[in-house]
């Protein structure tokens, strides 16, 4: 294998992966649920962990029947008659305090469910401690009786501490049950029903879940056949908006006939065997093991041998197995696809949460680059307008220099004096004379003062000192407006990130469903904003900070500490031109004249000694340094802008494809 053949299998298994094939059940589904939304990019929540876990082990667990009614109805009894147990403790008060589910297990117990989170097993014996609100139960949750009952297996019972109970919490506990399960069986004693007092509770609390509701009429034994048969019909008529079925039922016939299963008996007298063998082992009674276990051979074979027709005629008059029947009949088709209904609902409330959450994400990044967009149009507008402000200042500042420099020639030109000076002319001789003779000519030739001119300009009075000096604080004054005009526009920026920052950097999740890492992620990011968005347009303005303090630092020295030595310069660059010229009209007065200088030929010399052609080009054009440094700010701030906008788009793109995964996942539901 080359090289390249084995890095691309180990990229391969390292970061390729293979999606599992799901079939089209409601587990499959569910199972592609987990996939999807459990993905370490998805971030899930423990809520979301939690939430999914949970609506598998509903998918596979039986159909949840709740049974309810107004208080005292006698709701345990009915219970009890169903599972064929005096399992739950019954009174004339509202004993149920506690919702009570009812599930299958191995052995006969009980779980307690603390509202701390704490859990705990008990004997199924101690059940009153716990559900009977006569009792302490302030700390408990909820409790599970566990039955090692078949019927349990296809079908969960959910014991209700009822509706219109004097406490406003019992109802509210059942009003929550009601919308979870599968089937309800509202239970109530035969001489109450259809009584007004019954219409409104079923009115407030029963008119949504008509389809599946059963109602019951329990102790039907004490009346006669004729009184069930016309109550049934009245409730059945007066109720038909509430209820699909109306039986009328015995609980204590059911409770009695319960010994009409040989199979029941024999597991009842096999549990009381197994229960004496355990007190007697404990209390080391073991002559008695033998006499006891005799005793359940001997109780097992009459069971075995008894006639239970009565039994069973009572089981079937007390009509427990019609409601048994239209459990399966009528609940269960409807458990079933109501439960498959309801898990891809919740499955596509999920998902669709979980895309709100991305779309909030999104929303906060929009909001970002719309404040830098309008950040971008405004900091142009802004710098434009500093461009032509400073521009027209800086101008200003460069007229200071050309009237510094008209002071010092004005001043030059009045202390140019005429001084006589004489130059000796060779006289025509004699036709026949040998000798030379030379003739004294006196004549008028420029001379400057220049002590007169130090002392007045730079010594005595300082003038140009004077000038140089407002000049300077002129330029130093440019200088930090400049600055801090730039530094507002920097603000204006800041102020909108922070504006931006403040609701997000706290931000917290609505909903359980949403990814705690996803909205600290969120938090982490709206809190670092400066090293996010900020730092590099304030890193940019300290360039430009530093960029054009030293460009005013150099127009500051550039003239301000040699102003002495280019007026020096040019002083002597005219005395000697003046010498020159008197040397050459010496020589030859008709060839050459005297030099006289002007004062534009003044000023022309000053401004060369200045360097003012230079400084012109950086304070007196189109494009001074001023104005190309704005024109770079606004060129950077654009690109800083075109950065930030690219980095939130690649944080977008994230949230995209995961809405866009989220989005074909609940379609595909």
């Amino acid at each position: 294998m080359s090289i390249l053949d084995s890095f691309i299998v180990s990229y391969n298994e390292k970061f390729t992966k293979e999606i599992p094939a799901f079939d089209e059940s409601l587990l499959g589904i569910i199972q592609k649920t987990q996939y999807t939304l459990l993905d370490e990019k998805m971030s899930a929540s423990k809520e979301l962990i939690t939430k999914l876990s949970s609506l598998y082990v509903r998918a596979k667990e039986p159909m949840k029947v709740a049974i309810t009614g107004q208080f005292s109805s006698g709701k345990s009894t009915f219970l009890n008659a169903l599972l064929s147990k005096n399992i739950l403790p019954t009174g004339i008060t509202p004993v149920t305090s506690k919702v009570n589910y009812i599930k299958y297990g191995d052995e006969l117990k009980i779980k307690i469910n603390y509202k701390d989170g704490r859990e705990e097993f008990q004997s199924v014996e101690h059940i009153a401690k716990f559900t009977d609100q006569r009792g302490e139960v302030e700390e408990i949750e909820y409790l599970t009786l566990y039955v090692p009952l078949a019927l349990l297996k296809e079908i969960e019972f959910v014991d209700t501490p009822g509706l219109n109970s004097q406490a406003i919490t019992d109802t509210t506990t059942t009003q929550k049950v009601l919308k979870e399960v599968d089937g309800i069986i509202w239970l109530s004693l035969i001489d109450n029903a259809g009584k007004l007092s019954e219409a409104k509770v079923l009115e407030e609390y029963l008119k949504e879940y008509q389809n599946k509701s059963l109602c019951v009429l329990n102790q039907k034994d004490k009346f006669s056949k004729e009184q069930v048969a016309q109550t049934t019909k009245y409730v059945k008529k007066s109720f038909a908006e509430f209820f699909s079925e109306v039986i009328p039922i015995s609980a204590k016939q059911a409770l009695e006939s319960r010994s009409h299963d040989k199979n029941i008996l024999i597991d009842e007298e096999l549990e009381e065997f197994l229960s004496n063998l355990s007190k007697d082992i404990k209390s080391n009674n073991l002559k008695d093991i033998k006499s006891s276990y005799e005793s359940y051979q001997k109780d097992v074979d009459t069971i075995l041998n008894s006639d239970l027709n009565k039994n069973i005629e009572l089981l079937k008059e007390s009509n427990i197995e019609l409601v048994l029947d239209f459990i399966n009949a009528e609940i269960r088709p409807i458990a079933n696809s109501s439960k498959e209904f309801a898990i891809k609902k919740d499955i596509t409330t999920i998902s669709n949460s979980l895309i709100k959450q991305h779309e909030l994400f999104l929303k906060i990044y929009a909001e970002l680059s719309t404040e830098l967009s309008n950040f971008e149009k405004e900091a142009d507008e802004k710098f434009s307008e500093l461009k032509v402000r400073f521009t027209k200042k800086l101008q200003d500042a460069y007229s200071r220099i050309e009237e510094i420099i008209d002071t010092i020639a004005n001043d030059i030109y009045n202390h140019i004096e005429t001084t006589t000076k004489v130059r000796y002319a060779k006289q025509k001789s004699g036709f026949l004379s040998k000798t030379e003779t030379y003739e004294a000519v006196e004549y008028k030739a420029s001379k400057i003062d220049s002590d007169l001119i130090y002392k007045h300009l730079f010594y005595d009075d300082d003038i140009v000192g004077k000038m140089f000096k407002k000049y300077v604080r002129n330029l130093r004054e440019i200088q930090d407006e400049v600055n801090e005009n730039n530094a507002l526009v920097y603000d204006l920026l800041k102020k909108k990130i922070r504006k931006w920052q403040n609701p997000y950097e706290f931000i917290r999740k609505s909903e359980d469903m949403h990814s705690d890492i996803e909205f600290a992620n969120m938090r982490k990011f709206a809190s670092k904003a400066y090293e996010n968005i900020l730092k590099p347009f304030s890193d940019e303005i300290h360039s430009s900070y530093a960029q054009i303090s030293s460009q005013f630092n150099h127009l500051s020295s550039a003239v301000s500490f040699n102003y002495q030595n280019a007026t020096e310069v040019s002083v002597a660059f005219l005395e000697k031109k003046i010498g020159q010229s008197i040397k050459l009209y010496e020589e030859n007065p008709t060839k050459f004249t005297l030099y006289q200088p002007k004062l534009e030929e003044i000023k022309e010399r000053l401004k060369i000694s200045f360097h003012l052609y230079e400084l012109s080009n950086m304070m007196n054009t189109n494009n001074t340094f001023l104005n190309k440094n704005y024109d770079r700010l606004i060129k950077e701030f654009k690109l800083i802008n075109e950065n930030r906008h690219s980095f939130i788009q690649k944080r977008e793109e994230r949230h995209h494809k995961t809405m866009e995964i989220l989005s074909l996942h609940v379609k595909g539901i």
